[in-house]
């Protein structure tokens, strides 16, 4: 793939790098290692998605640095951006936002995977963009030919990541259980809305759904765990029965 200097800039500002504060590497650093022993899936390659309960949560730039995070293992990676109604994954890896990329393979537009994979300036981690924003992309996600295509990446990559869109916005996350190893859902202080977080969370376990990890983001360590530090949060809340979990501070992105 051509990058250009501004592509390459975008992708060096948003992604962790020399210049990521320590606390920031080490969170996304504990949350790889709880992940390895988490999301086990024999010999093939797990298939980890991020979701969340809303907007403006952050998710995105969570999953795009815990890729980058299992790359920099000398793992072979890909990340899948599968919100198709939003996408935002070209703005941390520089590609063009209207590229081919998932719902033309989903709709058949595309025949070969190979054609939508980007490679980035990581040697270990490709992505695979939206592509151009269909009309029914929660269809797309559920059709067999998204089974078909996790099935045949796993053959070449040691972990899939995707993107997936809010959980109490669209069904697409919960839509594909029998295809996802682990969820990892982020929360994000003085944003994220506790019923909304709980209803999220009730959403994905009552499919079955296995949540690897759950991610406090923009968290202002100074001042704790800002509204999920207070006694409703506390030692018997509804949280603490996942034991997975990092706060990421200050991890700037509003999607």
């Amino acid at each position: 793939m051509k990058r250009n200097k501004k592509a390459h800039l975008v992708e060096q500002h948003m992604l962790m790098g020399d210049q990521t504060p320590f606390a920031i590497k080490e969170s996304f650093g504990h949350l790889r290692t709880n992940i390895l022993y988490t999301a086990k899936n024999n010999d093939l390659a797990p298939v980890l998605c991020v979701t969340s309960a809303g907007e403006s949560s952050g998710k995105s730039t969570v999953i795009a640095n815990l890729a980058y995070s299992f790359s920099n293992m000398d793992k072979k990676v890909i990340l899948i951006d599968a919100d198709m109604r939003c996408p935002v994954q070209q703005n941390f890896f520089g590609y063009e936002k209207d590229r081919a990329g998932l719902s033309e393979i989903l709709s058949g537009i595309v025949k070969n995977k190979d054609e939508v994979i980007i490679k980035t300036s990581n040697k270990n981690l490709d992505v695979i963009s939206s592509g151009h924003i269909p009309p029914n992309p929660s269809e797309l996600i559920a059709s067999p030919k998204f089974e078909k295509l996790l099935d045949s990446l796993k053959e070449a990559y040691d972990y899939i990541f995707i993107d997936f869109p809010p959980v109490n916005i669209v069904s697409d996350p919960i839509s594909v259980v029998n295809y996802i190893n682990g969820y990892i859902f982020v929360i994000r202080a003085k944003v994220s809305e506790s019923v909304s977080v709980s209803k999220a969370l009730e959403s994905i376990e009552a499919v079955g759904g296995n949540i690897v990890g759950i991610v406090f983001n923009d968290v202002n360590l100074k001042d704790g765990m800002g509204r999920y530090g207070s006694k409703k949060y506390g030692k018997n809340s509804y949280y603490t029965k996942y034991s997975n979990y990092e706060a990421v501070s200050k991890n700037a992105s509003k999607k």
